[in-house]
């Protein structure tokens, strides 16, 4: 990982600001900037703003110019290709539409309906639960993930109220901006720093995990036991929260977020603990709300397991030299289209997430194209399989080399 500084620090190209100056001047709210105090925002700044930052602009934070050695100067190849874009999809249009706020109204209102009337009856059958998981899988691809990269809106309380909506579904807006902003976009793939492939012993996804006699089975179980993903979020949250780590330490202008955030997580245990509790099926209710974790949990797990864990995926260590962009693309892979993309908001577009995070998922089809033409013309492997089931044998034939070899590309 990169170099580390005091949480009153940010780093962006060769130059340290201050965070408190930066996050009270952003005009995308002062969330994004604290929550990358003490660390190199760089890539950051730059995937989210698809421009060079204007450093002539912001002398009223700078502290200290560092010597050349130091510069991680932003990707030429990225923003050449995120002026191309700019043509096509201009920045102040690349935030969502009357078309998906429709879709997220109808899609939280009809689960907030149907989840407190299965409360009202006290029906906690399995097929309630499940249905109401599916939902909750939903909400959590259509609408906080935009809303916790900033891309539903240019409005920063919007994209933090509808971000609050991971806290609905059992998790923590604050902890997975954490995880997936902070850490797995910037690392994707990064065998000493992407927590999504440090995770657990059970699956080996990292070539530096030891390698066990079981993982060479885990092409066949890895899709039977990522279900249990679902009880992990919820079990872990409240834990997080407390402490304040996910894989690394969050820094000190977390706190506040954390603690109003714990709220969230009682509220859920309140819903689907004591309420199940206390039904008339009492115990037998809360069995069944179990399916809730597993339907929700498999299907969040499963489209992000299969779209970073293909054959031939690239991982990177700390000595590439591949840029942002050459980084993002060799490490992840497009599945399906459109109708794919309404259900899941996006997230089988994974390459053009990834390049660009604060971009409204609504326009991912339509500038797939010119990704793909781009990296064509500069020999960047551009992976797109065209159905779940080409990128499931792929997904299995990665999971099993590397529970059978230690080698990978690099």
């Amino acid at each position: 990982m990169s170099k580390t500084y005091s949480d009153n620090i940010i780093q962006i190209d060769n130059i340290l600001y201050s965070t408190d100056a930066l996050a009270k001047n952003h005009p995308g709210g002062k969330l994004f900037v604290e929550i990358f105090g003490g660390k190199d925002a760089t890539n950051t700044f730059m995937s989210y703003h698809r421009r060079l930052f204007p450093h002539s602009k912001m002398d009223f934070a700078k502290i200290k110019i560092l010597e050349e050695e130091k510069i991680n100067c932003m990707d030429p190849e990225y923003i050449e290709l995120c002026k191309i874009i700019e043509k096509n999809i201009p920045y102040g249009n690349s935030f969502s539409n009357f078309n998906y706020y429709l879709k997220i109204t109808c899609l939280l209102l009809f689960t907030l309906s149907f989840e407190s009337y299965t409360h009202y009856i006290s029906n906690y059958n399995i097929i309630n639960c499940a249905v109401i998981g599916f939902l909750y899988a939903l909400i959590g691809l259509n609408i906080q993930h935009d809303a916790n990269h900033g891309a539903i809106s240019k409005n920063p309380n919007v994209n933090r109220f509808y971000g609050l909506t991971q806290n609905y579904i059992g998790g923590s807006a604050i902890n997975w901006i954490h995880q997936h902003v902070v850490q797995h976009h910037i690392y994707t793939n990064d065998i000493n720093n992407d927590p999504d492939i440090m995770s657990n012993a059970i699956i080996r996804l990292n070539p530096l995990q030891k390698l066990l006699p079981f993982h060479s089975y885990q092409y066949i179980y890895t899709f039977l036991i990522i279900g249990l993903f679902g009880f992990v979020t919820v079990i872990s949250n409240i834990p997080n929260l407390v402490n304040g780590i996910i894989y690394t330490p969050m820094n000190s202008y977390t706190k506040k977020y954390r603690l109003h955030e714990m709220s969230g997580a009682l509220f859920f245990i309140l819903r689907w603990v004591i309420l199940p509790l206390n039904s008339n099926n009492n115990i037998y209710s809360l069995l069944n709300t179990s399916l809730l974790y597993i339907v929700a949990g498999y299907y969040l797990a499963f489209f992000f397991i299969i779209s970073h864990n293909y054959e031939g995926v690239y991982m990177f260590d700390k000595n590439s030299e591949q840029g942002f962009l050459r980084q993002q693309v060799m490490s992840s892979s497009n599945v399906g289209g459109k109708w794919l993309c309404f259900i899941n908001g996006g997230l089988n577009y994974q390459i053009e997430h990834h390049l660009f995070p604060r971009m409204s998922h609504i326009h991912y089809p339509y500038i797939s194209h010119i990704v793909k033409k781009f990296c064509i013309e500069r020999n960047i492997p551009y992976k797109h399989f065209p159905s779940i089931y080409d990128n499931i044998i792929s997904c299995s034939k990665h999971l099993y080399n590397m529970g059978n070899k230690l080698q990978f590309s690099k």
